[in-house]
């Protein structure tokens, strides 16, 4: 029998109070329905991926999941798909204009630079506006010249981090405007945990109303997070195959170059050339592996896998009432979750890299992508038998969505090589620019930085007065002066890249267009863009021999995910059930709320957006159209 939390109800209230002058949604029915939320995101996994034939064998997990819940066919994340906007979409209930996170690099014009002291703001020496990165960077073990460390435990490095207008540095959940599930949650009396991808920056999820300076990243005490231990997806890493990996279906031990830590490398077979890019793999190993060693084992989708591995048995430990590192008897969380990056990396390999990946343009998944997808499988399968195990399987909501796609999803592909001096727009320089921003800049509009650079262009300008200017320009189209010849999609040399800079280019977005895709108005929030120039499918800026795909933009290849809610404790009704309707990412965090008995309304960004939760019960699908839809289906003009 479920009980009504009013007590937790009571407790919420008095911490998060309403927003004033934001008028309040209907909270629904606020009686649990569940103990648990399991959030997962496979990074990049396309609703359109479930359906790909040479995958069906390797989904055999998600196939359940389904069949225990709701397959939602038409969910979109956020745009700009980047990971950032993407993961607080469904842990905030809000967009990118009511988050103020764009990007994982971004650009605010009211913060100052990294190291700008007080005193400097006082005198007037220095000026509002700088890049913000939230990414590897921000956290102390990175810097440590040997690529960082798996295990990133050890607090920020504050001269990374942007200050604010009295001299002090900002932290990442300060930078978020709004508060996450974790802060109702919490507030509530809640237990909850998280496992991401960069072990500082991530700890944005915690929410704007904790303190970062209280933060523990060693013992995982990170504000409103209970358990939260991020492990570093950047970091220099090789596999081990003289030590167990945690699974079966792991060929070895993950190991980096640190010392002291459970990841630390203690073979010396394993030389420094041995380490490389964890998302990466190592191409020369792969092509020639020493004896004792497996040619799989230097992959990207291999790393990533066995990456991806420990985050699983952190999960695992969570399932079983356990701190993530197994050792101290907490109970389950209310509120937890992973992110897998596996699925991404193989969706981003081209076709020559290691065994191949993507989806070639018969719609057929290439050898590591099909060994990623069944991997990641596998491990909800691990997890979804663990539930069973210990009996949670009914009061656990397990939500399986991503945060981002990948654009484009199958061949064929171009990506646009070309980089330009971020002050005169000239060919190579500093190489901070796209094509897309050097046409303003070589036609005298002065850029204060150009974001996103992946499958959409977001630009700042120095004088917003230019808008309209730099508007036409980019509507002309003439991108001659991009002279470099694509080799790599048309090896006979005969096509320009300027030709492709024109192709690719979609709508351009500014004014109205911005403000109506919910990305708030550039004249109000500083940190929207003045202009934002989506790539369509098939484009990304980058170089096509390294990697085939890539997401941060607009179209249905970046945003159309996979969103599942599945739990053996749903009513038959439910289960196997298909909803076509469109829905948004952001409706997972009040659905979080509601369904563990606490009131969608505590979510600051919830009552902005007035973001509803998902439709479960089937008794009312009539829902709002997701707000940027009818902008989005015009991206690609």
């Amino acid at each position: 029998m479920k009980k009504t939390l009013s007590g937790v109800l009571t407790a919420t209230i008095v911490s998060n109070t309403l927003i004033p002058g934001v008028q309040a949604i209907s909270p629904g029915n606020t009686t649990a329905r569940f103990s648990h939320v399991l959030i997962i995101s496979i990074d990049g996994l396309h609703n359109s991926d479930l359906s790909v034939a040479n995958l069906q064998s390797s989904l055999k997990n998600i196939k359940r999941l389904q069949r225990e819940g709701v397959t939602y066919t038409n969910a979109f994340a956020s745009a700009p798909s980047d990971s950032f906007p993407g993961e607080l979409n469904y842990i905030t209930g809000a967009n990118p204009g009511t988050t103020g996170v764009f990007y994982d690099k971004s650009y605010s014009r009211a913060l100052y630079a990294p190291g700008t002291t007080a005193a400097q703001i006082t005198a007037g020496t220095a000026k509002p506006g700088t890049v913000i990165e939230f990414a590897e960077n921000v956290d102390a073990s990175w810097n440590n010249g040997k690529g960082g460390t798996l295990d990133g435990g050890q607090g920020f490095d504050q001269t990374q981090l942007p200050v604010d207008s009295n001299g002090n540095p900002v932290y990442p959940n300060q930078y978020l405007k709004v508060n996450t599930i974790f802060d109702v949650a919490s507030a509530a009396g809640l237990r909850t945990a998280w496992s991401d991808k960069h072990p500082a920056a991530y700890t944005i999820l915690a929410g704007n109303t904790q303190d970062p300076t209280k933060f523990n990243l060693a013992t995982g005490q990170v504000g409103s997070i209970s358990d939260y231990s991020s492990l570093e997806i950047n970091a220099a890493v090789a596999i081990d195959p003289t030590k167990p990996g945690l699974f079966p279906s792991t060929l070895g031990a993950l190991v980096d170059q640190s010392t002291g830590t459970p990841y630390s490398n203690t073979n010396s077979q394993i030389t420094s050339t041995f380490f490389n890019d964890g998302t990466k793999g190592n191409p020369a190993l792969f092509k020639a592996p020493p004896a004792g060693f497996s040619a799989n084992q230097f992959t990207s989708v291999a790393t990533t896998s066995a990456y991806d591995d420990l985050k699983v048995k952190q999960i695992l430990n969570e399932i079983d009432g356990l701190n993530d590192s197994g050792t101290i008897k907490v109970g389950t969380p209310a509120i937890f979750g992973l992110n897998f990056q596996a699925v991404s990396v193989g969706e981003k390999e081209t076709a020559s890299q290691f065994n191949g990946g993507g989806i070639d343009k018969d719609g057929n998944a290439r050898p590591d992508l099909v060994s990623a997808v069944a991997h990641t499988d596998a491990s909800i399968g691990l997890i979804l038998n663990e539930l069973k195990k210990k009996g949670l399987d009914s009061s656990t909501l397990v939500i399986l969505t991503a945060k981002h796609g990948q654009n484009p999803v199958q061949d064929p592909t171009v990506g646009l090589s070309s980089t330009f001096d971020s002050v005169t727009g000239a060919a190579g320089g500093d190489g901070n620019l796209t094509a897309v921003a050097a046409l303003l800049v070589r036609n005298g509009i002065q850029i204060a930085s150009e974001r996103g650079q992946d499958t959409s262009s977001l630009i700042f300008l120095k004088n917003p007065s230019d808008v309209r200017k730099a508007v036409a320009l980019l509507k002309s189209k003439n991108y001659s002066f991009d002279t470099a010849v694509d080799q790599v999609s048309d090896p006979t040399g005969n096509t320009l890249f300027s030709t492709e800079d024109a192709a690719a280019q979609g709508k351009v977005l500014y004014g109205q267009s911005i403000i109506n895709a919910g990305l708030g108005d550039p004249r109000a929030n500083e940190r929207t863009p003045d202009i934002i120039v989506p790539l369509k499918t098939g484009y990304f800026f980058g170089n096509a021999t390294k990697k085939r795909a890539e997401h941060g933009g607009f179209t249905d290849a970046d945003t159309h995910v996979a969103l599942i809610a599945g739990s053996t404790g749903f009513s038959r009704n439910l289960q196997g059930k298909t909803i076509s309707q469109t829905v948004s990412t952001t409706q997972i965090a009040p659905t979080t709320l509601q369904v563990l008995g606490l009131n969608p309304q505590r979510l600051q960004g919830v009552q902005i957006d007035r973001t509803q939760t998902l439709p479960l019960d089937f008794r009312n699908l009539q829902i709002e159209k997701y707000r940027i839809d009818k902008e989005r289906r015009e991206y690609e003009e």
